[in-house]
C-alpha cells in the first residue's frame, strides 16, 4: 500500500508538467514556426498567402452580413411574412420555365477583392465583361451547331499554297547515273519482255522511229516503247571494264595491276585509231544535223557537243568542264577563241588565263599589255639596284609575285566556274585539239590507255548498243505502297521527258522522279547553254530561230514533241533536275 501511495503522490506531482509538455506542441499553430527558429522562404510565403486568405474571406463576411442587413429591413418579416394569420413565401424560380434569349441577363457586381488567387479566378470568371469586347454568341441568335458553323464560313480560312506546276519539263543538261519512278498506280510496262516487244523497241530505236504515234507493223504496246527509251549508243565498250561514270576507283585494283592494255603499246594504238574514227563519225553527223548532242567523257573532264538549233543557238557549239589553267593555256597556244560564262566579271586585264578569250583582237591586245608590263618591271628592278637592295631580295620578290598571279589564275580550278564555252569554227578546232589531246586517254591506273567514252542518242561509225539495268520493286513508306522503277547507266538527257511523255499519255495521274546526277556535269546547265547572244535578240526573233532549228533538225531522230522540247530557245528553261513530281496535269521540280 505505501508503494502504491507513493505512485500516485508523485502522479499527482508531476500531472501539470506531464500536461504542459504534451498539450502544447499540439495546440501550437503547424503553419506559424516559433519566433525563435530560422524561418524558410517557403513557410514567410505560406504564412503570407494564409494571411491573404483570411482578410479576404473576413471581407467576404462582412459584405454579406452588411447586405442581409440591409433586406432585413427593407422586410421586416423577413423571407416570409403574414397577412391575417396566412404565410406568404417569396416566390420560387419555376425549373420548367423557357429559355427567353431576347431577355438579357441581370448583371451581377462581385465584391472588389484584394489582389489574390481567389480575387484573380473570380476576375477571370466576372459575368460581366468589357464594353469593348463582344460575346460570343449574339442576343439574337441560339447557340447551335447551324450558328457556329456559320461563324466558321465567316472567318477567313488560310489554305496550304498549291505548289505551281507548269505544262513543260526543264532541260537538263546534266548526266544521270541513276533514276527512280515512283507511282501509287502501277505502271502501263513491266521489266518483262516479251520477244516481240524487245525486237520492236530495239527496231524503233535503231530506225529512230516513233512506233507509239505513227502506224507501223511493229509492236507498239508499253513495254516495247519503254525498252526503245532505255537505249544508248557507247563507244569503246570493253566488257570487263565499267566505262560511265569514269572514276577509277570503281575498278578493283587486281584490274588496274594485271591490265592488258596498259602493258600493250599495240592494243592502246588499236583502240585509239578505233576511237578517232568513232569521235570523227560522231562530229560529222552532228555538223549534217543527224545528231542531237553528243558527250565525251575523260577521267578529267567531260565534253558536251551540240548541233545547231539546240536550245535557239544559230551555231554548233560545245561545253567542257572541269578545266584547270594548264589546260585553258593549252587551248590558248591552239588559238582556240573561249568563254567562261560562270566566271565573275571582275577579272584584270592582265589575267590572261581566267578573262577568255572573247576576240582574237583582245587576246593580242591582252598580250601586248602583259608584255608591256614586264617591259616596265625592268626600270623598277634597277631603281631597287639603285637603293642598294641585293639581287637575291629582288628574285624572291618576283617570285612571290609570280606566285600570288598563279594562285589568282587557278582559284577556279577543277571547279564549275572553270566550265568553258565554244561555238561556230571554235568548236571545230576544239574537236581537233580533243582527238590529238594525249592528256584525255590516261596513262596509269585501271583505264590506262583506254581512249574517252562517247555516249550518243543516235548510231555512229564503231558503236554498240548498251541497255540500261532496270530493275522493279514495290516500295512501303509507312502506311502507302507505291511502285517504283529503277534505271541505271549513262542516262542521257532525252530519257527523262521520253519517259514522262509516255506516261502522260498512258494517262497515270501521278508520279515522281529522282536522279542521281554526276556531280562534274552539273554545270552544263548551271551554264545557260553559255550562249551570250541569245540573250540580247528578241522573243520574236528567237521563236524564229527555235521553228528554222526544229526544221533542220528534222532528221536527227527526235520525234516532234521532243525536238521542240530541246530547241526551245528560253534559257529559262535549262535547270538542274534532282526531283520531278507530275499531278493535277502539271510539272514541278527541285
Amino acid at each position: 500500500m505505501d508503494t502504491l501511495l507513493r505512485i500516485y503522490v508523485s502522479v499527482l506531482i508531476f500531472l501539470p508538467t506531464m500536461t504542459k509538455f504534451i498539450l502544447e506542441p499540439l495546440m501550437e499553430d503547424p503553419v506559424q514556426p516559433k519566433t525563435s527558429e530560422w524561418k524558410r522562404p517557403e513557410q514567410v510565403m505560406q504564412l503570407h498567402r494564409l494571411k491573404m486568405k483570411k482578410r479576404a474571406l473576413q471581407a467576404r463576411i462582412n459584405k454579406t452580413s452588411i447586405g442581409n442587413a440591409s433586406s432585413s429591413s427593407s422586410n421586416p418579416f423577413g423571407n416570409s411574412s403574414s397577412l391575417n394569420g396566412t404565410s406568404i413565401s417569396q416566390k420560387r424560380k419555376n425549373p420548367f420555365a423557357k429559355y427567353d434569349p431576347n431577355k438579357k441577363p441581370k448583371e451581377v457586381e462581385l465584391p472588389e477583392l484584394e489582389t489574390s488567387g481567389d480575387s484573380v479566378l473570380f476576375e477571370l470568371l466576372r459575368l460581366k465583361r468589357p464594353e469593348n469586347e463582344k460575346p460570343l454568341v449574339p442576343n439574337n441568335s441560339s447557340l447551335s451547331f447551324a450558328s457556329i458553323l456559320t461563324k466558321l464560313e465567316n472567318k477567313e480560312v488560310i489554305e496550304p499554297e498549291v505548289p505551281k506546276v507548269e505544262q513543260y519539263i526543264p532541260i537538263d543538261w546534266t548526266l544521270n547515273t541513276k533514276m527512280r519512278f515512283m507511282s501509287p498506280k502501277p505502271f502501263p510496262w513491266n521489266g518483262k519482255l516479251k520477244t516481240s516487244e524487245e525486237a520492236s523497241g530495239t527496231t524503233g530505236f535503231v530506225r529512230c522511229l516513233n512506233i507509239g504515234e505513227k502506224e507501223t507493223t511493229l509492236d507498239t504496246t508499253p513495254n516495247a516503247r519503254f525498252h526503245q527509251c532505255c537505249l544508248v549508243w557507247q563507244h569503246p565498250s570493253l566488257p570487263w571494264l565499267e566505262l560511265f561514270p569514269r572514276t577509277a576507283g570503281k575498278v578493283s585494283a587486281s584490274l588496274a595491276s594485271n591490265s592488258v592494255i596498259a602493258n600493250s603499246q599495240i592494243i592502246k594504238d588499236a583502240l585509239y585509231r578505233e576511237w578517232s574514227e568513232s569521235f570523227r563519225s560522231l562530229f560529222h553527223l552532228l555538223r549534217a544535223r543527224q545528231c542531237p548532242y553528243f558527250y565525251v567523257c575523260t577521267n578529267t573532264f567531260t565534253t558536251l557537243f551540240r548541233a545547231a538549233g539546240i536550245c535557239g543557238s544559230s551555231e554548233i557549239h560545245a561545253l567542257l568542264t572541269p578545266t584547270t589553267r594548264g589546260f585553258r593555256q593549252s587551248l590558248k597556244q591552239e588559238d582556240i577563241e573561249f568563254t567562261m560564262p560562270l566566271t565573275k566579271d571582275n577579272k584584270r586585264r592582265s589575267d590572261v588565263t581566267d578573262s577568255g578569250c572573247e576576240t582574237l583582237d583582245s587576246f593580242k591586245s591582252t598580250t601586248l599589255s602583259v608584255k608591256e608590263d614586264e617591259d616596265e618591271d625592268e626600270p623598277e628592278e634597277k631603281w631597287l639596284q639603285s637603293l642598294g637592295v641585293e639581287d637575291s631580295e629582288i628574285r624572291k620578290i618576283n617570285s612571290s609575285q609570280a606566285r600570288m598571279a598563279l594562285e589568282k589564275e587557278t582559284e577556279v580550278d577543277n571547279l564549275k566556274q572553270s566550265l568553258i564555252f565554244v561555238q561556230g569554227v571554235e568548236a571545230q578546232a576544239l574537236f581537233n585539239f580533243l582527238i590529238n589531246c594525249k592528256s584525255a586517254t590516261a596513262t596509269t591506273g585501271a583505264l590506262a590507255g583506254v581512249p574517252p567514252t562517247l555516249l550518243s542518242p543516235v548510231a555512229f561509225h564503231g558503236a554498240t548498243l548498251k541497255s540500261l539495268k532496270v530493275k522493279e520493286s514495290i516500295v512501303r513508306v509507312e502506311k502507302d505502297t507505291f511502285h517504283s522503277i529503277e534505271l541505271r547507266g549513262p542516262l542521257l538527257p532525252h530519257v527523262l521527258p521520253s519517259l514522262c511523255y509516255m506516261m502522260k499519255s498512258s494517262q497515270l495521274e501521278q508520279f515522281s522522279v529522282s536522279c542521281a546526277q554526276l556531280n562534274a556535269t552539273t554545270s552544263f546547265s548551271l551554264a545557260n547553254h553559255g550562249n551570250g547572244e541569245q540573250s540580247e535578240l528578241k522573243d520574236a526573233e528567237k521563236m524564229q530561230q527555235s521553228v528554222f532549228g526544229q526544221e533542220n533538225l528534222s532528221d536527227c531522230g527526235f520525234s516532234e514533241e521532243l525536238l521542240s522540247h530541246f530547241c526551245h530557245p528560253d534559257p529559262k528553261r535549262i535547270q538542274n533536275l534532282e526531283s520531278l513530281k507530275f499531278s493535277n496535269d502539271g510539272y514541278n521540280w527541285s
